[in-house]
């Protein structure tokens, strides 16, 4: 898996990156509290410990007026993340996390390694995450699933603050196509998108965009591009990502998706 392109990807924090296909699957993200200006150190670590720490089970899907404050003025609202004016390309910034997650970070500093988990990668991503994925009933002729892992986001202080799973096909043609399904904590995010072109769609009946021609890089297609529809549904970010799929086709899978 190639290196990534993006760092303004909202989708990609991990303590521990997933294999290199996936990962160049995915945009470069380097987000930054909003009250801080530290470095962040992708990792990743199981999630047997907690069942439903992921995506967004059941958290508030409104970023607070404090955080849209300090965007640098608003596009959209999609769950927590609030797509901002700021340039595409600048960090993500992240709310600072709440005296409770920093004491249960600093208690957890030093987990107990988990048991090796064995069986099919759905059964093993779900484990780790504590919950399903949003999966396709539908997919366009040829492709086929070549990976599904869960992963954690952290923010730059290492504190966790949401879980995902992602699944990538791709197709005889050099067509690339991922379908993940994310959980954060309460916590608002300001993602920059100045300068993208995104187009207003309605997804299962909720609000969601189509953002077209993000950077992309992986040694598994060629493409140097891809489009991206984003949404939030039933406490999850949700989002399709593209090569060669056009908008009409990416909706037709994320209707079809279900856990």
């Amino acid at each position: 898996m190639g290196g990534l392109t993006m760092n303004d990807d909202f989708l990609t924090r991990f303590r521990k990156t997933p294999r290199a296909e996936f990962e160049a699957a995915l945009y470069r993200r380097i987000s930054k509290p909003m009250t801080a200006s530290t470095t962040l150190y992708p990792r990743r670590r199981l999630a047997l410990a907690f069942a439903a720490v992921l995506l967004v089970l059941a958290l508030a899907l409104a970023a607070s007026p404090g955080a849209r404050a300090m965007a640098a003025g608003f596009l959209r609202q999609i769950g927590i993340l609030t797509l901002s004016e700021r340039p595409a390309g600048e960090p993500v910034l992240i709310a600072p996390a709440s005296p409770e997650q920093l004491a249960l970070a600093e208690a957890t500093a030093t987990p107990i390694v988990p048991a090796s988990l064995s069986g099919a990668p759905l059964e093993v991503a779900v484990a780790q995450a504590g919950f399903p994925p949003y999966l396709p009933g539908y997919l366009p002729a040829g492709f086929t699933q070549v990976e599904l892992v869960a992963a954690e986001y952290v923010d730059d202080s290492g504190i966790g603050h949401g879980m995902g799973i992602f699944a990538t096909y791709l197709s005889p043609t050099d067509g690339y196509l991922a379908i993940q399904t994310t959980g954060f904590d309460e916590r608002a995010q300001d993602v920059p998108m100045g300068g993208r072109t995104i187009t207003d769609v309605v997804v299962n009946g909720q609000p969601g965009v189509w953002i077209e021609a993000l950077p992309f890089a992986s040694s598994l297609v060629s493409s140097q591009a891809i489009n991206m529809l984003l949404w939030s549904e039933n406490g999850y970010v949700l989002a399709v990502q593209a090569d060669q799929l056009s908008l009409a086709e990416v909706l037709k899978i994320a209707e079809s998706l279900s856990q």
